[in-house]
């Protein structure tokens, strides 16, 4: 053991002390290696954790396989997604670009009014991507990579659903003790309660708000209300932050074509709409999920994207309900 003096103090330090902290910062190194398969890991988990209700009704209450109920479970979600793809990117993109049209901009006007398929001008794009082959290459090799990409996700959360109730023995790989396995299913246990009922509360969250938002916009005659009102669903994932940051292009679009007595309407409707969202969705939706405080979900969400762009800030929450469940079983309780 070494000792070093700072001040009239000595400083112990041990041979294992140093070990430790060597292969502590190899460890953080090897993680940051593979963030992309931990990142996948947790979407996985996340899967999991969505569907696993549904999943274990199908299982033991319509006494299907489990493998039959999972793969019942993805044609539902991939179901849903398919038809809210088949129902709004149609009107979607045909609203967006007759908003992109309203906005008074040079560039955009006039790239739109001379926007013609010519055969001169298919002929010029067909020579422009000739040209960049790489381009090309690089365009299929990331939709390669993306399908992949969901297929392992999927695979993933396949078997993670199909092991869920085995997960805490794969502690046993590293000692024996059962009351650490024991602490281990209590933790995955809160885990996958919190953050399921997180998740499903979001999910009603950003479909409610969508909802409320496009009959609210189509009653007063406001133009683009799907995309307006997608916009708001979508941001409704960001507390409190994200009903104004919706508010805007709402009140711009509705200030420019109708004028600023309108606009003033629609700001009125969308302080409603965050009132009834703040007092009466969220209070009833959260009450059964993980209760993140909405300060503490905007400083989250901020320092996820900051640190790993949008899907940074997707996992943000997960993370910290993660981090957060694990210092309450493990540290504060200290087993």
């Amino acid at each position: 053991m070494k000792k070093y003096l700072f001040s009239d103090h000595a400083v112990a330090i041990s041979p294992f002390s140093i070990i430790f902290t060597v292969f502590f910062l190899i460890g953080l190194y090897a993680l940051y290696q593979v963030r992309s398969v931990i990142i996948l890991l947790l979407l996985a988990f996340i899967i999991m954790v969505a569907l696993n209700p549904m999943v274990k009704f199908l299982h033991r209450k319509l006494r299907l396989p489990k493998g039959v109920s999972i793969f019942l479970s993805y044609l539902t979600l991939i179901g849903w997604v398919s038809l809210i793809v088949g129902l709004v990117i149609p009107p979607l993109a045909k609203e967006v670009f007759l908003l992109i049209n309203l906005i008074d901009l040079p560039v955009f006007q006039d790239e739109i009014r001379n926007f013609t398929f010519t055969l001169q001008e298919i002929n010029s794009v067909v020579k422009n991507f000739s040209g960049s082959f790489g381009a090309i290459f690089s365009i299929i090799n990331s939709t390669f990579t993306g399908v992949i990409t969901v297929f392992t996700l999927l695979v993933m959360s396949f078997y993670l659903m199909m092991e869920s109730h085995l997960l805490h023995k794969k502690v046993y790989w590293f000692t024996n003790k059962k009351e650490y396995a024991d602490k281990i299913k209590d933790f995955i246990s809160s885990i996958e309660k919190q953050l399921g009922g997180w998740v499903r509360a979001q999910i009603i969250l950003m479909f409610s708000i969508f909802a409320i938002t496009y009959v609210s916009l189509s009653l007063i005659s406001i133009p683009y209300a799907l995309p307006l009102a997608l916009l708001a669903g979508l941001l409704e994932i960001i507390p409190n932050l994200g009903p104004t940051i919706a508010m805007v292009p709402a009140v711009f679009v509705t200030y420019v074509t109708f004028g600023p007595v309108m606009a003033g309407i629609v700001f009125l409707l969308y302080i409603i709409i965050q009132q009834i969202e703040n007092n009466v969705l969220v209070p009833k939706v959260m009450q059964t999920s993980a209760n993140v405080n909405p300060l503490v979900a905007i400083t989250v969400i901020l320092g996820g994207f900051q640190l790993g762009g949008i899907i940074g800030a997707v996992l943000s929450i997960p993370t910290y309900i993660i981090a957060r469940t694990f210092y309450s079983s493990f540290i504060k309780t200290k087993v």
